[in-house]
């Protein structure tokens, strides 16, 4: 009998996904299965996803982003949750076990999420967590609708029912990115969640300027979605969002300079005039990219510290 079905979306993850799978297999709990949907990769993932033979399902799909990828997933899937792993995350033994007891012991929670690792591209553990005072407990609809909530992906474990319900993960989403935070949104309207403060999953950070680039289009939708279904019940949150990102941006661009990189830092200014087109600052801080270096570090000024 299947109780939850993994479902991991890879796309060019050569590198990382034996590491994943190897992770559920050596889970504790038995009467799960391993759905890997390869989101249309050009490097050597399906060769090495052929060495794992029956023991884990491979579908696949021309490229269409994780949120695509994960819907496949889910429909052919057997379980009656749903435990997600990005290919480059891993999980701790227990986790399984230990989620599933949870959710077991509550029947109206819609989920449940669990604390985490993070990891540089390395493997070395990051000092500075993401999980920030205040927010390292269950959180209400108000107060996800207010601040942004540190829940990731590869610590969730939810119900089947209650994917379904939301419609899985909104297929606007074209890349990664933002397309996770929302449907946990949709899934706090039809439960409690469940937190476990003991980290049960190993989160792999990309570094930031390149994660800022890949999530723009993303941060994009989730604001206008979250607009859409929300209003003003969700200004607080889109308007944080926003914030968190301009800083973020302007933050990279800033190091950039210092280090003499016009180009990088003028990328970054441009994603964060995208996020506020109206922001004086960061059209500011664009003009200085098109003047010779010595003058356009001289007033960019200090760089404070990394935004929390």
């Amino acid at each position: 009998m299947v109780r939850v079905s993994a479902v991991i979306a890879v796309y060019n993850g050569a590198s990382t996904i034996d590491r994943a799978i190897e992770s559920v297999l050596k889970q504790d709990f038995s009467g799960f299965e391993i759905i890997v949907v390869d989101d249309g990769s050009t490097d050597s993932t399906v060769e090495r996803l052929k060495q794992w033979g029956d023991k884990i399902r491979v579908v696949r799909q021309a490229n269409s982003g994780p949120a695509s990828a994960r819907n496949h997933g889910v429909r052919v899937a057997a379980g009656e949750y749903l435990a997600f792993l990005d290919a480059d995350d891993e999980w701790m033994p227990g986790k399984l076990s230990k989620m599933v007891s949870a959710l077991d012991s509550a029947p109206g929670a819609a989920l449940a999420y669990s604390n985490f690792i993070s990891v540089n591209k390395a493997g070395r553990e990051q000092k500075d967590s993401l999980v920030r005072a205040g927010c390292d407990h269950a959180p209400s609809m108000g107060e996800m609708l207010t601040h942004w909530w540190p829940i990731l992906t590869s610590a969730v474990v939810m119900r089947r029912q209650v994917f379904d319900l939301c419609g899985g993960f909104h297929e606007a989403f074209k890349s990664a990115g933002y397309e996770d935070p929302y449907l946990w949104l949709l899934a706090r309207e039809h439960g409690d969640f469940i937190y476990i403060r003991e980290p049960l999953a190993v989160y792999r950070i990309e570094p930031d300027l390149e994660r800022l680039r890949k999530y723009a289009s993303g941060c994009a939708t989730f604001v206008r979605l979250v607009r859409e279904r929300y209003g003003a019940r969700g200004a607080a949150l889109t308007r944080e969002v926003l914030d968190a990102r301009v800083s973020s941006l302007g933050y990279e661009g800033l190091l950039a300079m210092r280090r003499g990189d016009k180009r990088d830092a003028r990328r970054a200014f441009m994603l964060a005039l995208r996020c506020k087109p109206l922001s004086l600052r960061s059209a500011g801080r664009l003009l200085r990219t098109f003047l010779p270096l010595n003058l356009a570090q001289a007033l960019a000024g200090r760089t404070r510290s990394k935004p929390g």
